[in-house]
């Protein structure tokens, strides 16, 4: 609960704000307007105003009308200037100059218009402005004088609408129907013509599109106020074009036997340099096959994983083209020789196999007498294989034994050729996977010191047809060293 003291405190605080929005609301309860019928005058004339005081309080008022301005006269029509409550007065207000004014200049002299009652009052210099002529000079010739202020936003943006604003302040008591006003903003420009009401203060705001891809770059905007041909008035200031890179990208990818190929391009449509960049994430094994162009350097970023970029720095209206192109056809190409060879391996292969086999026997301290011989034999197709017949050659320092017995096969024949002794094995057919072994043993007709070589074995088969095929064995070259 508030306190006693309190409560005084917050009841004079609301006294005193009470009390100081009454003094304010009466205080400001009048207001006047300023009408203009001569402020053109020589040095003995005076100028002419229409001046009405509007008393908006509850009760009547009296207000003086001076200026401190020790140059000029102020007098009123009525003298007095009593405005009952609730209404207005009309007075002719005349500004006089004395002696020290000077001809062909403009006057704002101060008037001062005060409240008796409340003395609250009204002061202002642009209402009461004066041009003094010089009688020698005709109407029309004293100089013009038009302030131009314009202004413009420090930092534009090429890709909108540039305001300008543009003020001028006619200084002068008179008119100017004829005014021609240029603009000029080095990358935008305008003229036109305007008229101008005795001091008269017009501001415009004039929109000018640029084009986008202006230079980025510091530039002056001037305009330039010109009267029957003659300049009168110039006023400047500087702004900024803003620089950008706009950076646009199109990409394309194509597949096409084992070819993958990604172009893309990236366009400079700023009006600022702009760095380009693309990036790739790829397998080791990817990039065995892969062609930047233009070259890629390889990066970690941010997420630590490792990138290949292509980077280029581009002027306004430059382009970068580039692509990736990841050709897996050699590759393919091996894996389909290779697979080719396999399956011609298995189509051109023997369906027979022929492996030949030795182990010496009547080992001596002087040399090797006989040896025991193995011809291994076996259909590996799925296919019985026909007229199957095996020839074996004995290199002639050699002899077949024919005192033992020759295994499960006997030789239809022996024979002799240069080479040597000839054995011959025929079998009808060979049945599919089915093996033979055909065994015997030969004995050398010298010891044998160092060893022999016994040469491959062949054999024959029906291919189907009417053809034979020829099959053989590998070759041995037995090396004994006595003990």
């Amino acid at each position: 609960m508030m306190s006693k003291k309190a409560r005084k405190f917050t009841l004079l605080a609301l006294t005193i704000i009470f009390l100081t929005l009454s003094i304010a609301v009466q205080a400001s309860a009048f207001s006047y307007f300023v009408d203009v019928v001569n402020n053109t005058i020589t040095k003995q004339e005076a100028a002419v105003f229409n001046l009405i005081i509007k008393n908006s309080a509850d009760y009547d008022d009296y207000y003086t009308i001076t200026t401190n301005d020790v140059n000029w006269l102020v007098s009123t029509t009525p003298e007095s200037a009593i405005v009952p409550a609730k209404s207005e007065l009309e007075l002719v207000l005349e500004l006089r100059p004395k002696a020290l004014v000077e001809e062909g200049r403009t006057y704002f002299v101060p008037v001062k218009i005060k409240s008796s009652k409340t003395d609250f009052y009204y002061e202002n210099r642009q209402d009461f402005a004066v041009y003094v002529v010089n009688p020698n000079i005709k109407a029309g010739e004293y100089t013009a004088t038009v302030t131009p202020v314009i202004s413009i936003d420090k930092i534009i943006d090429p890709r909108e609408k540039v305001g300008v604003t543009l003020t001028l302040r006619n200084r002068n008591p008179k008119p100017f129907d004829s005014l021609k006003v240029v603009i000029d903003g080095e990358i935008f420009s305008k003229d036109y013509t305007t008229k101008l009401l005795p001091l008269e203060e017009k501001t415009n705001v004039i929109l000018f599109e640029i084009d986008p891809l202006t230079e980025a770059d510091t530039r002056t905007l001037s305009v330039m106020l010109y009267l029957n041909d003659t300049k009168i008035a110039e006023s400047s200031t500087e702004y900024e074009i803003k620089g950008y890179p706009d950076l646009k990208e199109t990409t394309s990818k194509q597949v096409f036997l084992f070819r993958i190929e990604e172009k893309f391009s990236i366009y400079n449509n700023g009006n600022k340099a702009g760095t380009a960049e693309e990036k790739f994430r790829m397998s080791i094994f990817r990039k065995l096959f892969t062609k930047f162009t233009p070259e890629a350097v390889k990066e970690r970023g941010d997420d630590g994983k490792a990138y290949y970029v292509i980077r280029q720095n581009l002027r306004p209206q430059e382009t970068l083209n580039g692509s990736v192109v990841t050709n897996y056809r050699l590759l393919v190409v091996i894996i389909l020789v290779i697979i080719a060879i396999i399956v011609l391996y298995y189509v051109l292969r023997s369906p027979v196999i022929i492996a030949k086999n030795a182990e010496p026997l009547g080992k001596t301290e002087d040399g090797l007498s006989e040896v025991k011989i193995r011809l291994y034999l076996k259909n590996r197709s799925r296919k019985p294989v026909n007229s199957l017949r095996v020839i074996d050659i004995i290199p002639s320092i050699a002899e077949i034994d024919k005192k033992t017995h020759l295994g499960t096969m006997e030789p239809v024949s022996i024979g002799k050729s240069k080479r040597g002794t000839v054995p011959r094995w025929e079998m009808d057919v060979l049945e599919a996977y089915e093996e033979r072994i055909i065994t015997y043993r030969i004995k050398s007709k010298l010891t044998l010191i160092g060893g022999i070589r016994l040469p491959s074995a062949k054999a024959t088969f029906d291919a189907g047809g009417g053809k034979e095929r020829i099959t053989y064995s590998n070759s041995i070259n037995m090396i004994y060293q006595p003990e």
